[in-house]
């Protein structure tokens, strides 16, 4: 079971607060250039933003998963008005932690009822998000201080790289300072060995290759790819397998693989200490399920384990940087994933967007998460707004 007592102690954490008010933000933004995974095609990036404010007029932002599908945000912006705020309306909590776990439990039932687990863990680690970064603006401190830990540079990754031009995408990132790209395979061993063999060939001493399949492939499929992918330096392979594949297959899957096995952006609350037994990289999401409260216990628990942690992200810089101050508080040699595909999102809802310099991501000293979305700039793509008092 998850054990809230995992997250970094601090005396800043007994705030009691209220929420008065919160805000839902809906951007759309078309690109030319898509997303291309085993799953499907992203040609449109959306983020679902949500603002918190308190009694006292402090805030605080959250990012909701909503990158698939694309119209889900909608869906999920009306859980957060008609069945979240109702239920924290009127409530006073002691922490984070408590408002998380209350609402949890509240919709427990709605949630069997509808069999829609996703959506409502998705919005609830948004307004999670949001509420830690309120709290640690009223304590005049950057999140990773608040969480009680500290501020350093983070090694970061190029992530998202599309089949089509991967080797192109690595001379591209490597130029804005990324030491570290994943690769999305699964498209057949002949698109797959290509990429690969064009990207390994041109590694810089020190840098760092993984790849993502996104759950694409079946264990007769890992059996056959395994030598290939045996044959390059690869620092880890990501969801080769259904994220609730069987123990039986995962097992033989980290048999046949020489790269430890990641994955963690489509598990929840007890699913990650099952799957530990496989798993080297552990990569919760701060967006998808259990924001900065779960995501926090999952960290700790995979570092006593000797893991490393390394949390997914794929939507806008503001959810990036949520993501960054949990990395930076919770310490170990993990990497932050930032999507390098076409995102107009990306800086635009996350300003002063914080430098990147010999593969590190340099976190300012500024308070919560240290960005706010420039709401006037980004009003182009602005396809909904809605307020609950």
């Amino acid at each position: 079971m998850m054990n809230l007592s995992l997250l970094p102690s601090s005396p800043l954490h007994h705030n009691p607060f209220s929420i008065k008010s919160i805000s839902t933000y809906i951007f759309k933004a078309p690109v030319q250039k898509p997303v291309v995974s085993t799953l499907t095609t992203v040609s449109t990036r959306v983020a679902l933003l949500v603002k918190v404010e308190d009694g006292e007029g402090f805030f605080g932002w959250g990012e909701i998963y909503a990158t698939l599908p694309s119209f889900a945000a909608d869906h999920k912006r009306n859980i957060v008005h008609q069945i979240l705020f109702p239920l924290l309306k009127k409530q006073v909590f002691e922490t984070p932690q408590a408002c998380w776990s209350y609402l949890e439990k509240k919709t427990q039932a709605m949630q069997i009822q509808t069999g829609e687990f996703g959506p409502f863990s998705s919005a609830i680690a948004g307004i999670d998000c949001a509420i830690w970064d309120l709290l640690a603006r009223k304590n005049h401190l950057p999140l990773a201080e608040f969480l009680g830990g500290k501020r350093r540079p983070l090694p970061v990754y190029a992530s998202g790289l599309n089949p089509t031009d991967g080797p192109a995408v690595v001379e591209q990132s490597r130029g804005l300072g990324f030491t570290a790209f994943k690769q999305k395979i699964g498209f057949g061993e002949s698109i797959d060995k290509s990429n690969l063999s064009k990207i390994s060939s041109n590694l810089h001493k020190h840098e760092q290759l993984f790849v993502d399949v996104n759950q694409g492939w079946t264990i007769d499929q890992v059996r056959q790819a395994a030598p290939m992918l045996n044959s390059f330096p690869l620092n880890w392979v990501e969801e080769p397998l259904i994220a609730n594949a069987s123990k039986a297959d995962w097992l033989e899957c980290a048999s046949l693989l020489n790269a430890p096995l990641a994955g963690g952006e489509n598990l929840r609350g007890d699913d990650f200490e099952k799957q530990s037994d496989w798993l080297k990289v552990i990569q919760p999401d701060v967006g998808k399920w259990g924001g900065v409260t779960g995501n926090s216990i999952v960290a700790k628990e995979a570092l006593n384990h000797q893991l490393r942690y390394c949390p997914h992200w794929l939507g806008s810089g503001l959810g990036l940087m949520t993501s960054a101050h949990v990395l930076s508080a919770l310490g170990g040699d993990g990497l932050l994933e930032m999507d390098v595909n076409e995102n107009p999102l990306r800086e635009i809802l996350a300003e002063p967007f914080p430098t990147l310099h010999d593969g590190k991501m340099y976190l300012s000293d500024q308070i919560g998460i240290g960005v706010v979305p420039n709401l006037e700039k980004a009003n182009p793509w602005l396809t909904h707004y809605q307020e609950s008092t």
